[in-house]
C-alpha cells in the first residue's frame, strides 16, 4: 500500500539586512545543496537581491521536516558567523 500524499512541496523565504548578507549566506549554504545526496528530498536554492528562497520537494513528511532543520540549522550558523 503507498502513502496518500505522492510529493510534499515547500518554499521559504530568508531575509536578511543587505544584499551581501544574502550572498555571503547563500555561497556558504550552496555546496551542501549541491552536495545533496538524500534521494527522499529535493531542495532548490536562489538568491534575489537580499533574499534566499529555499524550495524542497518530498516525497514524505519526515524527510521534508528533516531538510527543513537542516537548511534552518545551516543559515542560522552562517548569520552567526557574520556577525563575529
Amino acid at each position: 500500500m503507498s502513502g496518500i500524499v505522492e510529493k510534499i512541496e515547500t518554499e521559504f523565504i530568508v531575509e536578511f539586512d543587505s544584499d551581501s548578507d544574502a550572498s555571503i549566506v547563500y555561497n556558504s549554504i550552496l555546496p551542501e545543496i549541491e552536495a545533496e545526496t538524500n534521494q527522499r528530498s529535493m531542495t532548490v536554492m536562489s538568491l534575489d537581491s537580499n533574499r534566499i528562497i529555499i524550495s524542497i520537494t518530498s516525497g514524505d513528511v519526515v524527510s521534508l521536516r528533516a531538510s527543513i532543520n537542516s537548511y534552518v540549522r545551516w543559515i542560522s550558523l552562517s548569520e552567526k558567523i557574520l556577525k563575529i
